[in-house]
């Protein structure tokens, strides 16, 4: 076996499925939120939370508390914006006042206790939503605050949302359990010692994501601790946010993609297989749907009077579309995985799946593996000659034969 240019190797052939989790799991490492933007966060959320309950807000003494809903608060949060590092922030707010305040009156009440007088802190940057108040910060970070009331004789943090459109003067109030499904995604999704393993022999033990927990923004935890099915849905979102790049309409929302990812049964087979398997899973469920012409109905499995496809699917062209979206990313990936993909391959596959920033992420640390490798001769050949380096090689070492330098001097592969 001949060994190319040590300076400029071929990598036309690199090993699958081993070299297709490492890349993975390099695209996961890049959509993560750095740590000093989970700092960021937590100063917006708490200082949000406070200002709404200051000397003065029409809601002051009224809120009973915050906490996060959404990605934050089941581990999944990606950057919105990867190439910048942006985020959203889901609120939720505890306020007390009765379940069945006037949907119209209590959001506007929000929205004028964050907005303020001209010229105070958030003057300018809020929105008012349908269910929410939106607040945007100069890099484009948004905080959104649902205000809810708590129901009575109900699961706990169970309560009313607020549901207004001023353009159609639709309001009404809608049963919601943001805590109880994060705590049952949370518990769901256990710590998987095989899984943190392979992160760890990338070197990615140290990156930071997010941990649920109650009052507090989620604590940072490695991202080696999160399991299989966590990073593979992170993966699963970052794909549906490049197809919706240019796309109207609303995106099948992050509750949704979570609540069809925990019926997917684990398949302890890679990163690449776990989101294949997830996928596909969406796929069967959606395709069932469509074929009797209904829509997907998915409920809190929490607190079932939650109803998570209230506002999508909107139509049967929405669901089959995103059915569409699947489809492509297991194809792309099956490619992906492919032992006869050359680098041009796999770079288009994941600029196409996942977006050029972390896409070349991946890659360049692909190329600065197999370099290294090739430097220092630490590198095998599979039995079927093609090269295994890092985290595979370590992985194959028993089943795979030494590499050999093409001169006259090769030996045993050297020690690490």
């Amino acid at each position: 076996m001949t060994i190319h240019d040590p300076v400029r190797p071929s990598f036309d052939r690199l090993p699958t499925p081993a070299r297709a989790d490492g890349l993975l799991m390099d695209v996961a490492h890049r959509v993560q939120l750095a740590p000093t933007k989970h700092a960021e966060a937590d100063r917006h959320y708490h200082a949000l939370c406070q200002y709404v309950d200051r000397r003065g807000s029409p809601l002051e003494g009224k809120v009973v508390s915050c906490y996060p809903g959404g990605s934050f608060a089941t581990g999944t949060a990606i950057a919105s914006s990867v190439k910048n590092d942006q985020h959203d922030v889901d609120v939720v707010m505890e306020l007390e006042i009765p379940p069945t305040s006037n949907p119209s009156q209590t959001l506007s009440t929000l929205f004028d206790a964050i907005n303020g007088e001209p010229g105070s802190r958030y003057h300018g940057r809020v929105k008012l939503n349908s269910r929410c108040v939106t607040v945007t910060y100069e890099d484009g970070v948004r905080v959104d605050l649902m205000p809810i009331a708590r129901l009575a004789a109900q699961p706990e943090k169970a309560g009313n949302l607020f549901h207004w459109q001023p353009a159609t003067g639709a309001q009404f109030h809608k049963p919601v359990n943001p805590w109880g499904f994060a705590d049952h995604f949370n518990s769901h999704t256990d710590y998987d010692p095989v899984f943190a393993s392979l992160f760890e022999s990338r070197g990615l033990a140290g990156v930071l994501v997010e941990k649920a927990d109650t009052a507090p923004l989620p604590d940072q935890v490695p991202l080696s601790e999160k399991s299989a099915r966590v990073v593979a849905l992170q993966l699963i979102k970052r794909n549906r946010d490049v197809r919706f790049r240019s796309r109207e309409g609303r995106k099948p929302p992050s509750i949704v993609l979570a609540t069809l990812a925990l019926e997917s049964i684990p398949t302890g087979a890679g990163l690449s297989s776990e989101v294949i398997a997830i996928a596909s899973h969406m796929i069967r469920r959606l395709e069932t749907e469509s074929s009797c012409g209904r829509k997907l109905a998915l409920l809190n499995p929490a607190y079932e009077p939650d109803v998570f496809t209230d506002r999508w699917p909107y139509s049967l062209t929405e669901q089959n579309t995103y059915i569409g979206d699947l489809r492509h990313l297991v194809r792309q990936l099956s490619r992906f995985r492919d032992e006869n993909a050359s680098m041009t391959e796999l770079k288009t596959i994941l600029d196409d799946l996942f977006g050029e920033t972390p896409a070349g992420f991946a890659l360049d640390r692909l190329l600065e593996e197999s370099r290294r490798a090739i430097g220092t001769k630490d590198m095998l050949f599979g039995r079927t000659g093609k090269v295994i380096t890092g985290a595979a090689a370590a992985a194959a070492a028993s089943t795979c034969t030494a590499a050999r330098a093409s001169t006259n001097m090769g030996g045993g592969r050297l020690p690490r």
